[in-house]
């Protein structure tokens, strides 16, 4: 896991400073597709006659309570699957009062306690090995406590509030687009504040314009690769955008190929885009011949639609996606997205901030997981955040 990085508010500062900087500058001159940048999804190539280079961030915060209870549930399903004679007990944290177990822990109360469990376990029918009568024996007051506080995030957990920061840069050479990126995931509760990395990434578009500004068509063509170099806490950020996943799911080596088609007509852009995803997990502990595995090769298509209106110096924007298994993907299946936003537009930069509400949640009825993420309490709101300063 990689080292605990400072308080997440301290991400404002990069898109902040993006801004001050902006505002310093005069109001730009567009070109075709000058607005092109979508807040979620690729894009066509800006005009290389306006920038050869680019910095920015993109900031995004969500409420997501089922964090912190997904990272317990995939820990404890996992030591299951390791250990058989845990299957018990992991049944034993779903139904057992938390409250009680509390009770118990904050009283002092452990052989109290270790009566209580033989007694329920006894009750669900379930006959006690030796094995397992000795780890209830072995449990002290530490491991009760330990016990009370992970069987209530496995049952009540704590409302958190995730956001990720994902700092990028580029070039962009005649047709040809190039942009790096390293995105950070961060989660905020009650108790402390966390920053982890996700997977790095590169993405290489190739586009062309046709027309003049007002009665425009361009089109780009790219694949873009994400490094399995994650933390492994970085994952549960899929559950606050799970259109992100490629960038944050640390266990899966990730590639995208994709399309985009845009058309302008007087102040009116409209793209629309397909892209393919393939998550390949990235260990052999991780392959599809590994029983214990929950990990596997996932495809699926996201599909997209964007209108925009560039008045000037302020823009607006309204978009929807939509997510299609393909292969082992049906958390992401018919699952979609709506982003609503507007741009001030400035001479050598872009600030925007948006809304993204999904209209069809993923894990809707049945939770589904990925890559032990479970995908059944997803955020219902979404802020994006972008700034952008081109030279």
């Amino acid at each position: 896991m990689y080292p605990t990085l400072p308080r997440w508010w301290l991400v404002c500062g990069l898109p902040l400073v993006l801004i001050a900087t902006a505002l310093n500058t005069q109001l730009a001159v567009a070109s075709p597709f000058s607005g092109a940048n979508q807040f979620v999804g690729k894009s066509v190539v800006p005009d290389s006659n306006d920038q050869h280079f680019f910095a920015g961030a993109h900031f995004q915060v969500a409420p997501v309570k089922a964090v912190i209870q997904s990272v317990v549930k995939k820990k404890v399903n996992d030591y299951a699957a390791q250990n058989p004679g845990a299957a018990q007990m992991v049944q034993y944290m779903q139904y057992v009062d938390a409250k009680q177990v509390k009770q118990f822990a904050d009283s002092g109360q452990v052989e109290q306690y270790k009566a209580e469990l033989k007694k329920q376990l006894a009750a669900q029918g379930q006959t006690l090995t030796a094995d397992q009568t000795a780890q209830i024996n072995a449990i002290d007051s530490s491991k009760l406590k330990m016990l009370a506080t992970v069987v209530q995030m496995y049952q009540e957990p704590e409302p958190t509030t995730t956001f990720s920061l994902e700092p990028y840069a580029g070039f962009i050479a005649g047709p040809l687009m190039v942009t790096a990126q390293v995105p950070i995931a961060g989660f905020h509760t009650s108790a402390q504040d966390t920053m982890v990395l996700g997977n790095p990434g590169l993405d290489v578009r190739l586009g062309q314009h046709f027309g003049l500004q007002g009665a425009a068509f361009a089109y780009a063509v790219g694949a873009s690769g994400w490094a399995p170099l994650g933390s492994e806490d970085s994952s549960t950020i899929v559950l606050s955008n799970v259109l992100a996943s490629p960038r944050y799911m640390h266990d899966y080596a990730s590639w995208t190929g994709y399309g985009v088609l845009a058309a302008e007509l007087a102040v009116f852009d409209l793209q629309v885009r397909g892209e393919y995803v393939e998550m390949r997990p990235s260990s052999s502990l991780n392959s599809d011949s590994n029983p214990l595995n929950d990990l596997h090769l996932m495809r699926y298509v996201n599909a997209g639609a964007a209108l925009s209106t560039d008045m000037g110096f302020v823009g607006l924007s309204l978009a929807v996606d939509g997510l299609f298994n393909v292969k082992n993907a049906p958390a992401y299946n018919n699952t979609y997205f709506v982003t609503a936003g507007m741009r001030l537009f400035l001479k050598k930069a872009q600030i925007g901030a948006a809304i993204q509400l999904p209209l069809a949640k993923p894990g809707d009825g049945d939770t589904v997981p990925v890559g032990g993420i479970n995908l059944g309490s997803p955020a219902s709101v979404n802020m994006l955040l972008n700034a952008q300063i081109s030279l």
